[in-house]
């Protein structure tokens, strides 16, 4: 299915949504929805919802925001796994003033409540002013083309969404780095391994919202 992309000069940003992350945090947790790991690699097809929109940082705060999450509001049902009623599909974020020399991003979803690590994309290419919603699930997503995704908490690939057995607090991290691809990563690689390869970044934007089954 072929997503809509509206560009917004102004601001350099992509909106393209389809349906995370960020991409829980709990026992119970089966973010279902996923795609196995099996032939994981995807079409390789470029969709054209994605977009270099931006040449050069532009200045002021490094912020995260996405059209369907308030900070400090509540993340959509459509977000959330299956077993709970939800889709199990990322949000759209968007990317706003990124620090100089940002090359590409990681983003990753954490479960603060319980410090679960839920899921991470990484390798994002760093003209792109950020995600569109419903990322493919592939360890090379092709409507980002360039970016990598680990396996999620459940065991699959790319995002999985908010399950939890109570009111949870869930927190979307993204990091600006200063390199194109980062080295010595592969297919096995873990989000895990990850949130420790970008411990050295360029900044940082964070969103965080609520879940409540």
């Amino acid at each position: 299915m072929r997503r809509s992309v509206v560009l917004l000069p102004s601001l350099g940003l992509v909106i393209g949504l389809g349906g995370l992350g960020g991409l829980v945090g709990c026992g119970d947790d089966g973010g279902g929805g996923s795609t196995p790991d099996a032939n994981d690699v995807g079409d390789g097809g470029v969709d054209s919802s994605i977009d270099s929109a931006i040449d050069a940082p532009s200045t002021g705060t490094f912020t995260l925001t996405s059209p369907t999450i308030m900070e400090a509001g509540t993340i959509p049902r459509l977000n959330a796994c299956g077993q709970q009623g939800g889709s199990n599909l990322s949000p759209q974020l968007v990317f706003t003033n990124p620090p100089a020399g940002t090359l590409s991003y990681a983003v990753v979803l954490t479960d603060l409540t319980n410090n679960l690590v839920h899921c991470a994309i990484y390798d994002v290419p760093g003209g792109l002013t950020g995600l569109i919603a419903d990322v493919d699930k592939f360890y090379l997503p092709p409507d980002v083309p360039g970016a990598h995704q680990t396996n999620a908490y459940t065991g699959m690939r790319g995002y999985a969404g908010p399950c939890p057995p109570a009111v949870h607090n869930y927190q979307f991290k993204v990091y600006a780095l200063g390199v194109d691809k980062l080295p010595g990563t592969t297919m096995a690689t873990t989000k895990e391994q990850i949130v420790t390869a970008v411990a050295t970044n360029l900044g940082t934007a964070t969103l965080t919202a609520n879940y409540t089954p």
